[in-house]
């Protein structure tokens, strides 16, 4: 099983470095800077200074970002330098070849020593930037997942035992109309209705409130900021709760007409027992699959939910440093969440062989 597992990191490592190298190198070529429009636009706090001062300062600012460099190894030469002036070769493209002094081999060289570099907007490391998000994301994710997980499997479950006709005709269609209402949607009426004074204030409406830092444990700052995190939360488990279950139910309702499941039945085993001593292990194995491929639906949950409650997490990172420009924090930021999808998956692969013992044997 370590050797199959092995195997699949090695051949999940080129995939994730094709990916994240093409995602480097987009960001880099978009048209325009980081700090051009600041430094360099007549209008803004700094378009009253002299511009030959910020086209100066303009310019240390490249160097001091590595901005200056070619962004990759190769570059293309642009047509107007081209020769134009006989025959078609300048139709052609013309390669010119940088040597090790570009933007992607310095990133890289840092990034095997395992450093994500240094944000252009505050010159910190992106490392402990993206460590200090990761907290209040890793809560609000991991806690969504695993209640979105046990409420999907109590539904399911209930469903398909005892009285599961009567329930599915109350359930189902309460869960299409949860499944119709558009995130954000419902993001506000969770505000509306849970932190507004004219209804219901039972929580707060926005931020993680005021600490002071270092007088009190990681535990208990999280467990203050607790009530914060119950909206966000909350919000992204009745987005998720739809589709998973209505997965769960139609996998669990498939295997209970199996010939497994009637001999089962006829040795005198109750619903409960045949459900989960004998037709819940196999319903799980597309769910499996399902919450491995969850990870990037609930992180661009987290970006819309951290933005509307104000949560200082790796979505809301995101979306600054978008509206920034500060690519070395965006290309960190799509590493991690292309290690923790790759993570998910070598996950995945361990819950099938606890599953389904068979599958283990296959991988040995």
């Amino acid at each position: 099983m370590l050797r199959y597992l092995f195997k699949r990191l090695l051949l999940a490592i080129p995939v994730l470095w094709v990916m994240v190298s093409v995602i480097f190198i987009l960001s880099r070529i978009l048209p325009g800077t980081f700090g051009e429009q600041i430094l360099l636009a007549d209008e803004g706090f700094y378009g009253n200074g002299a511009k030959q001062e910020r086209a100066l300062a303009y310019q240390q600012l490249l160097e001091r970002t590595n901005q200056q460099l070619p962004v990759f190894y190769v570059g293309l030469t642009p047509l107007s330098e081209s020769n134009t002036s006989q025959n078609y070769s300048y139709l052609l493209p013309q390669f010119t070849w940088h040597g090790a002094q570009n933007q992607y081999h310095l990133w890289v060289s840092a990034l095997l020593t395992g450093s994500l570099g240094e944000s252009f907007a505050s010159a910190r490391p992106v490392n402990a930037m993206i460590g200090e998000a990761a907290a209040n994301t890793f809560w609000i994710l991991s806690i969504s997942m695993v209640l979105t997980m046990l409420l999907a499997l109590v539904l399911g479950t209930s469903m398909v035992l005892g009285k599961g006709i009567r329930l599915r005709r109350i359930i189902l269609p309460a869960l299409i109309v949860l499944d119709s209402f558009p995130f954000f949607v419902l993001c506000l009426l969770m505000l509306l209705l849970f932190a507004n004074p004219d209804m219901l204030q039972l929580f707060p409406a926005f931020g993680l409130g005021f600490l002071a830092p270092g007088h009190e444990s990681g535990f208990l700052q999280t467990l203050q900021q607790f009530p914060y995190f119950v909206l966000p939360i909350l919000c992204l488990v009745l987005a998720n709760l739809p589709y998973l279950t209505n997965q769960f139910y139609t996998s669990l309702a498939g295997t209970m007409q199996a010939e497994y499941i009637r001999t089962a039945h006829a040795k005198g085993l109750t619903p409960f027992q045949v459900v989960t001593h004998h037709a819940l292990r196999n319903a799980l194995l597309p769910v499996i699959t399902i919450l491995s491929d969850m990870i990037p639906a609930l992180v661009a949950g987290a970006v819309v939910i951290e933005v509307i409650f104000a949560i200082p997490g790796i979505g809301r990172l995101l979306v600054t440093s978008v509206l920034a420009r500060d690519f070395p924090v965006i290309v960190g930021i799509v590493v991690v969440i292309a290690l923790v999808k790759m993570l998910s998956h070598v996950v995945a692969d361990i819950c099938y062989a606890l599953v389904d013992p068979r599958i283990k044997q296959d991988a040995r």
